[in-house]
């Protein structure tokens, strides 16, 4: 039993032991787990620091690197920062201005050189405060002090610092030089001073500030940048706001408040509007009244930057010097329409006595007269004459004076023009004997368009003097041109003549008002200086010129120079001359020069001959001529002595003779082929050679007339007795019924009840005048019919006959009457149902 108990003790200690060693082992286990545990925890934390340790290695030398290129970056830094620093100082001592900088003592810490040079000697460095710097300048004296003390001039410098902001301050320094100084605080109380060199603009401020005118400068928001005094004197009273930065709209409205502006009450806004609208698109100088009464001339240009500058005149002087010469000029017209009035009713007072004296002259020299009667007539009528010329003369030139005289350009034939003169003035020359020539160039057109009446005027005071003042040999008119431009003639036109000559001394006024030539010579010959005056102003409002050459004793050159269009039917074909040869006789070297020239381009031989004996020779040696052309008074043998002998030597060939006055080649005239008169007339001389060779001009055959059964019925309205007597007596042998009218209600009364054919109408008569009886007539004919009306008028300035013609009036004629001339309207207007009457051709007419 014990071993039982025994082995089981031991069996349960073994069991214990055994439970024990497990637990133990567990233990055990547990311990190692741990124990692992542990050391693997100690074995990371190693790994841990070991890592650590090795980054904070790396991380040393990291910064160790960084450290490095800091102190790199900084020495870069700092170089860079010296260079630019030394940079900075060097562009500011470049500058023209001075720069300086003080610390918050106001004591110099730096400066350039353009700040220093204004104390070039005196002992300035940094340091220094402002106030001594502005002591030394005023002691030394570099500044202006314009009567101020030094201490008074550095306490106004430093004062002058105290305010916030600093206001800018301008010096003049001693040497001319203007320098404005602006100063500024800066954050830490330092003091940046820069000192601006305003020298040229204060010269060209004084220059604006110089002138008269006001000067104003707005920026591109037309905000006030600066002006002169000017500009505030002449605004006055808005001179209060006109400060920089106040706007252009504010000035106007202030002075608008002010009544600065000339305003009419109530338009206040509008004239704003049209100020400001002006203001921003000016188109050109603007004026306007003030308030005071003066007158503002404004004128504004924009400026690059968007803005505007400004001129403000005062023109009060300008405008009342325009007032003064608008009153003047008021004054003038209205004595230069007196003047015209005077003058038209002395010409109407004039001419209507005229028109009785010269009328019955011209009558009286038609009836049979002893020769000292028809002494006496014909120097009342030429006396007459004389004195219209005068009264015509005096009447142009007032015309040309008062710049009242109108051209009326036409066409018309310039040859035929100068010939009709030369006709006009035939009497004359072959009274003295000399001789009138006509030289017009052969390839020359002869139609232009111009104002016949004006030139022809030209050509007879041209003309006309020469004539006056050549006692023997010759007048020729000589007419050259060339084309200008296509259509247009620069003509030529010389009036040389044999005369008497001009002094050299006097050719340069000779064209002058009132100037005639005073010496021995002329002394006999009258007139009243106007006719050349007259002539150079014609010929000057055609856009010509006129000119004088002259050789006293020897004679002159008077000539002309206009250009005119040539008419649409300048060039006319003339038909060809059958004549092969021609000879031509005359003592007169041009006037056989002229001959042959003018039939020359026809094809035509022509044979001189300078007297009656060469002829003769020529014709017993050679006879083969077909015509034969002679002047008429030749020395030794005249033409008809000359055309005896031909015909004596049994030749039969036609003789021409060329003559200054054909009355006296009656008795010989069936000796001659044609007798025309001198000078010829180039298109006539063509005609007759073309009769002599048998070349005559179609004619359109014309059916018989029908014979008319009565009188051309003929009312005259004129209330002056005497004109009516005159009118009656130059019409008594024409066969026409004539009837008077007393006043214009009557004529408007006989043309209802007589029925004229044509009406001679009076202009200034009693009741109704000439125009307002023109006008009941043409009311009274409704356009159903057209009466022709002619008025006689003693009126002749410039400006009548618009207002006749423009009464329904045909056309005019100006007192005193021409007997030709009133036949001729008569036949120009007669009707076919009247009795037609032939015209007579008084040699009286070539006179007038």
């Amino acid at each position: 039993m014990e071993l039982v108990e025994k082995l089981a003790q031991e069996r349960r200690a073994r069991l214990a032991a055994e439970r024990l060693l497990e637990q133990r082992s567990r233990e055990l286990f547990a311990a190692n787990e741990k124990l692992g545990l542990h050391a693997r925890s100690l074995s990371d934390q190693i790994v841990q620091q070991r890592d650590i340790a090795q980054s904070a290695v790396s991380e040393a030398e990291h910064l160790k690197q960084q450290q490095s290129r800091y102190i790199q970056d900084l020495d870069r830094a700092h170089s860079h920062a010296v260079m630019a620093e030394r940079r900075l100082w060097d562009s500011i001592n470049t500058i023209q201005d001075g720069f300086a900088v003080y610390d918050s003592d106001l004591r110099l810490v730096a400066a350039n050189g353009a700040a220093l040079r204004p104390y070039d000697g005196l002992p300035v460095a940094p340091g220094i405060t402002y106030g001594q710097q502005m002591r030394l300048l005023a002691e030394h004296g570099r500044i202006e002090l314009a009567g101020r003390s030094v201490d008074d001039f550095t306490e106004a410098m430093m004062a002058a610092l105290d305010s916030n902001p600093i206001e800018p301050v301008t010096l003049q320094f001693s040497n001319g030089t203007w320098f404005r100084f602006v100063n500024r605080r800066a954050r830490d109380g330092d003091l940046v001073s820069l000192g601006i060199n305003i020298t040229e603009q204060m010269r060209i401020w004084a220059a604006i500030e110089a002138i008269p005118d006001g000067f104003v400068l707005f920026d591109r928001e037309d905000r006030l940048l600066t002006c002169n005094q000017r500009f505030r004197d002449i605004f006055s009273l808005a001179s209060p706001v006109i400060k920089p930065g106040v706007t252009f709209e504010e000035i106007l409205q202030y002075g608008l408040s002010k009544g600065q502006f000339d305003v009419e009450e109530g338009r206040e806004a509008e004239w704003l509007s049209e100020r400001m609208a002006q203001h921003r698109a000016p188109d050109g100088p603007h004026e306007h009244r003030l308030g005071d009464g003066r007158w503002i001339r404004g004128q504004d240009h924009p400026t690059p930057d968007g803005g505007r500058v400004g001129l403000r005149m005062d023109i009060t002087p300008q405008k009342e010097a325009e007032e003064a010469l608008h009153a003047a000029r008021e004054a003038a017209e209205s004595a230069n329409r007196a003047k015209s009035s005077f003058l038209a009713n002395m010409s109407h007072e004039i001419r209507t006595p005229m028109n009785g004296v010269v009328g019955m002259a011209e009558l009286l020299c038609d009836t049979t007269l002893n020769p000292e009667q028809r002494l006496f007539a014909e120097t009342i009528r030429s006396s007459g004459e004389a004195l219209l010329v005068i009264i015509n003369d005096i009447l142009d030139y007032s015309k040309i004076e008062a710049e009242r005289l109108t051209l009326y350009p036409e066409p018309f034939d310039l040859e035929r023009t100068i010939h009709e003169v030369a006709m006009l003035l035939q009497p004359k020359a072959r009274a003295k004997g000399i001789d009138l020539m006509i030289d017009f160039d052969m390839f020359l057109p002869t139609r232009f368009i111009g104002d016949p009446g004006r030139l022809r005027q030209v050509l007879t005071n041209l003309v006309g003097n020469a004539v006056k003042f050549t006692e023997k040999g010759h007048v020729l008119i000589r007419v050259v041109g060339i084309e200008s431009e296509p259509g247009r003639q620069q003509l030529h036109v010389t009036v040389e003549d044999t005369g008497i000559g001009i002094a050299p001394e006097h050719l340069d006024h000779i064209f002058g008002e009132f100037n005639q030539v005073e010496s021995e010579a002329n002394r006999k010959f009258e007139g009243t200086g106007l006719g050349l005056a007259i002539t150079r102003r014609l010929i000057e409002r055609m856009d010509g010129a006129v000119w004088v050459d002259s050789d006293p004793g020897k004679g002159s050159c008077f000539g002309f120079r206009v250009t005119l269009p040539m008419a649409e039917d300048a060039v006319i074909p003339h038909l060809p001359i059958a004549l092969r040869r021609v000879l031509a006789v005359d003592d007169v070297f041009i006037n056989r020069t002229i001959i042959e020239r003018q039939l020359a381009p026809c094809g035509v031989q022509v044979s001189l001959c300078r007297s009656g004996a060469d002829a003769l020779d020529l014709l017993s040696r050679d006879s083969d001529f077909d015509a034969i052309l002679t002047d008429h008074t030749m020395p030794e043998m005249d033409g008809l002595t000359l055309a005896a002998r031909i015909r004596a030597m049994g030749l039969t060939m036609p003789i021409v003779l060329l003559s200054s006055n054909p009355t006296l080649a009656r008795d010989g005239a069936d000796t001659f082929a044609a007798i025309l008169q001198k000078p010829i007339l180039r298109s006539e001389l063509y005609r007759q050679l073309q009769e002599l060779g048998g070349v005559m001009p179609l004619r359109v055959p014309v059916a018989p007339p029908v014979v008319p059964s009565r009188s051309m019925r003929i009312l005259t309205a004129e209330d002056n007795r005497t004109n009516q007597l005159v009118f009656q007596k130059m019409v008594k042998e024409v066969d026409i019924e004539l009837v008077f009218a007393n006043n214009g209600r009557e004529a408007v009364e006989l043309f209802q009840s007589f029925r004229p054919d044509l009406i001679f109408m009076d202009i200034s008569m009693p009741e109704m005048d000439g125009r307002d009886a023109a006008r009941a007539i043409r009311a009274l004919e409704a356009g159903q019919s057209h009466l022709p009306i002619v008025a006689l008028t003693a009126h002749a300035m410039d400006g009548d006959a618009e207002g006749i013609l423009a009464a329904g009036i045909d056309r005019y004629m100006t007192k005193p009457l021409r007997r030709a001339a009133i036949l001729g309207v008569m036949a120009e207007f007669c009707p076919p149902e009247a009795r037609p009457f032939h015209l007579e051709e008084p040699e009286a007419m070539t006179g007038t």
